[in-house]
């Protein structure tokens, strides 16, 4: 079965770099689109690698303590058990392409405190 789905009917939820609208998910993988916030917070997964797809934008990524640009385009890789942190520059809101596997899980965000 083809499903179409447009990101305006997928309701927002809050996450720690911003808001996040879960796209697809099946139990190995899930694609979400994020819209940076201007306070994100730096985080890891146990379990989770994730891949991020810079839709528009500009940024930086913190991850494992290493800074690098991001814009356009990029795409970046984030292990599992990495520390990392997406921050917006400028005034154009940084949106990303998250791809999540396994599957993305709320209860694996560990918080930096």
């Amino acid at each position: 079965m083809i499903k179409k789905i447009s990101k305006s009917e997928v309701k927002p939820i809050e996450s720690s770099c911003g808001l996040l609208r879960e796209l697809y998910k099946s139990k190995d993988l899930s694609i979400s689109h994020n819209i940076v916030s201007e306070k994100p917070r730096k985080h890891l997964h146990k379990k989770m690698e994730e891949i991020y797809y810079i839709e528009k934008g500009r940024g930086k990524a913190e991850i494992d303590g290493e800074l690098i640009d991001v814009k356009k385009g990029d795409i970046v890789l984030i292990p599992k058990n990495t520390w990392h942190c997406l921050k917006k520059i400028g005034r154009e809101p940084l949106e990303v392409l998250v791809i999540n596997s396994p599957k993305y899980n709320p209860i694996d965000v560990i918080l930096e405190e």
